[in-house]
């Protein structure tokens, strides 16, 4: 990798005359409508002149393309992955994210809405609403957002009041499901210091999974958000936005199905054979469930947040501070057609965020940040797991409801400073520096009613935890023209350490050496060097990333073959490539797309789980996973797209767009087993409309997932089944949507 580094260096340096075109003569004129201005170093700059991997995905592109969802958005960006899983959202960036067995794990990717820092993924798990842009900034960034950001940062930025008057009303029913979507925003002034904005979005996502058993259709959902904004400004050097917004999103159904049943010897697989019913044995749109309580999946938030900024003299102070709460359940089926076990779990979380910096700008292009964060959170969850292996048929000490209890209190204080220096003309230096305290306090209680195997053990146990540690960042970047940047950088970022929830065995493994309460925080040391180019007078880019991330301590929560275990592996690397460019061809035609490659992969892992191939003299305990592949961590991303748009009239417009995304294999299970896999896969999305030039109104055809592929977002071990079973969870289908957008 050092030599591709090095090699990329140099390919960067004597290929930028080729990409180079003459900035405009007016600095206003530079930012054409192709330029993206961002916010990842904390001030507005444009994407080409931030010295790090960012992608952008507009406001704009997420409307036009139909998506709803979070974690569709990770169809534009190389390198990102988000599923979901039976618990919260799991994102990785490069090959790094948080584990899913362990609920009361914190981010690898920090989470962001509006500067504001979000502790709980499943805070995103409700539709986007009235967004600006989502920046996708890749590569440990502690010095620049703080703890729990050594994989990236995704900062999502929403639509602020404006001094004019302007609205829409967004309305849009679809075909394959029957689903159905109803947004709109009105946003002015009503004085001459007070501007609002007021948003709201209801909907419906069709029903896609049959229940074999039941006959019906599962798995829609029902979502409704409102927003509501006031911007006062009552003089050019203060101003300050309210923000008040509340959503929710309930999902009746589950997306769990089998991905083996099991082998002949396991007699919980043998009663689901002969159930006589329909079970699905491989992963499809159907599934065979009966439930004792009903399958769900509910998430409510509600946040309100107040920003202040004062110009004195050369200086900018700003102020954010925020509130948080969120409740959310899943109840989940893992069975199939017996009533052997299903399990609900429960999450209530609230924070409250306080950040106040001062910024001004030195020289040409350069700036000086300092600034204080305080985070305060409170967060609870319940796993019940109902086990019922009497009315199944089957001899085993499996009866009753096992509940486990996880609460946590925490407190964090992060100062920091970032500096930007332009050297010459050409040179911009740049360093940050943050330190960060926190003090958790933890306590996780399991207890049992009825018949449990000797290792369920009631246990109440309670610790505190503190940790002091700095994050910094280096960088470098060459300006070449206006429009051709390269730069070198260097970065750490730390995620913080935390304690075991919802682990029955938890007491069992920590009395045989297996585990402990807590876990320690793990660190990531990153080198990357890339380059971003402007060409034909502004209507191409064409960006590069080349990076080496070292991981030591890692957080994992894995089956070890007997049981689900948490703690640290030793050290891990993720290295690799990201390209993207979008070209306008013309005046009508417009191509793009990326690429990523990576190769991610434990350095050094003792007592890492067996392979599902290991000889059976293999144990954990002397079994090192090094050279093995992290999970969800596919080698090769890539996209492409291909857009034309032509005028039919004098005042109409005719606009299509075709696009792929393909994504190679990704393991969701050290074991490394295809069972816990999903191969690799290409999915085709396409766009047509017809509209105004002058842009009040469009209506278009959506369609997404045109060839209706079955994709998985979750895979594990059975245990409790045995027999090398294994259960999925199933992504979503073909849609096709058809759009009507009016603005005003």
């Amino acid at each position: 990798m050092t030599r591709l580094l090095c090699g990329g260096a140099m390919a960067l340096a004597l290929g930028t005359p080729a990409f180079a075109q003459e900035a405009a003569a007016d600095g206003a004129g530079a930012r054409d409508d192709q330029t993206i201005i961002v916010t990842a170093t904390r001030r507005e700059q444009t994407l080409q002149e931030v010295p790090i991997s960012v992608a952008v995905v507009s406001g704009d592109q997420i409307e036009k393309q139909g998506i709803l969802l979070f974690d569709d958005v990770q169809d534009s960006v190389p390198n990102l992955q988000i599923d979901r899983t039976n618990g919260n959202f799991a994102i990785t960036m490069r090959g790094l994210g948080a584990g899913t067995g362990n609920l009361s794990f914190e981010q690898s990717v920090g989470l962001f809405i509006d500067g504001v820092y979000l502790s709980r993924s499943r805070a995103f798990q409700n539709p986007l609403l009235d967004v600006e842009r989502v920046e996708v900034v890749r590569g440990p960034q502690g010095a620049l957002f703080g703890k729990n950001t050594n994989a990236g940062a995704i900062s999502v930025v929403t639509r602020r009041p404006t001094r004019t008057f302007e609205g829409f009303v967004r309305a849009s029913g679809e075909v394959e499901q029957g689903g159905w979507n109803l947004e709109g925003a009105v946003s002015g002034p009503i004085s001459e210091t007070l501007s609002v904005r007021l948003t709201g979005r209801a909907g419906a996502i069709g029903d896609f999974m049959r229940n074999t058993i039941t006959g019906r259709e599962e798995n829609g959902s029902r979502y409704e958000a409102v927003r509501g904004q006031l911007l006062w400004e009552p003089t050019d050097a203060f101003e300050a936005l309210v923000k008040v917004e509340h959503s929710s999103n309930r999902i009746d159904g589950g997306t769990t199905v089998f991905n083996y049943i099991g082998g002949p010897a396991c007699a919980l697989c043998n009663a689901v054979r002969n159930s006589g019913e329909d079970v699905p044995e491989y992963p499809s749109f159907r599934r065979a469930a009966r439930t004792i309580n009903p399958e769900y999946d509910n998430t409510k938030t509600t946040m309100a947040q107040l920003t202040m900024n004062l110009d004195v003299g050369d200086w900018t102070f700003t102020s954010v501070t925020a509130w948080q709460d969120l409740d959310g359940g899943v109840n989940s089926d893992y069975d199939g057609p017996l009533t052997f076990l299903e399990s609900d779990i429960t999450e209530q979380s609230n924070s409250f965020f306080q950040e106040a910096r001062a910024q001004r700008e030195i020289g040409d292009g350069g700036s000086f940040i300092a600034g204080l964060t305080y985070i305060d959170t409170d967060l609870h969850i319940q796993q019940a797991s109902l086990f019922g292996a009497t009315s199944a048929g089957v001899p085993l000490p499996l009866n009753g409801l096992s509940t486990r209890q996880f609460d946590q209190k925490g407190t964090s204080w992060s100062p920091f400073a970032s500096l930007e220096v332009p050297v010459t003309e050409r040179i911009m230096l740049s360093g940050s520096l943050r330190y960060s305290d926190e003090k958790r306090r933890g306590r996780a209680r399991s207890f049992n009613s009825g018949v449990f195997p000797p290792t369920y053990l009631t246990y109440d146990l309670t610790e505190t935890r503190k940790e002091s540690l700095w994050d910094y960042s280096l960088r470098a970047r060459y300006e070449f023209t206006r429009d051709a940047y390269v730069y070198l950088s260097y970065a750490t970022g730390t995620k913080g350490g935390g304690f075991v929830s919802n682990d029955a065995l938890l007491l069992y493994n920590i009395r045989n050496g297996l585990a402990t309460f807590q876990f320690d925080s793990e660190r990531a040391r990153s080198w990357e060097i890339g380059g971003k180019f402007r060409f034909l007078d502004g209507k191409g880019q064409f960006n590069i990333a080349l990076f080496r991330t070292n991981f030591s301590d890692l957080q994992v929560s894995e089956y070890n073959g007997t049981a689900f275990i948490t703690g640290n592996a030793a050290s891990a690397i993720s290295q690799g490539v990201e390209v993207d460019t979008d070209i306008g061809i013309g005046d009508n035609w417009r191509i793009g797309g990326s690429l990523g490659y990576l190769d991610a992969h434990y350095k050094d892992y003792p007592g890492g789980a067996c392979l599902y191939d290991a000889p059976p003299t293999c144990t954990p305990q002397t079994n090192n996973l090094a050279g093995t592949r992290l999970v969800r961590a596919p080698e090769w991303t890539a996209n492409g797209f291909v857009e034309a748009r032509y005028p039919v009239s004098g005042s109409l417009y005719a606009l299509a767009r075709v696009s792929a995304n393909y994504q190679s294999r990704s393991f969701f299970q050290p074991d490394m087993n295809p069972l816990n896999s999903q191969p690799a896969f290409t999915k085709y999305d396409a766009r047509i409309a017809v509209g105004r030039e002058d842009g009040p109104w469009e209506v278009a055809l959506v369609g997404r997932n045109l060839t209706d592929k079955v994709t998985i977002t979750q895979a594990f071990n059975t245990p409790t089944f045995g027999g090398n079973s294994h259960m999925a969870m199933v992504g979503a289908p073909r849609t096709v949507t058809l759009q009507l957008s009016l603005d005003f």
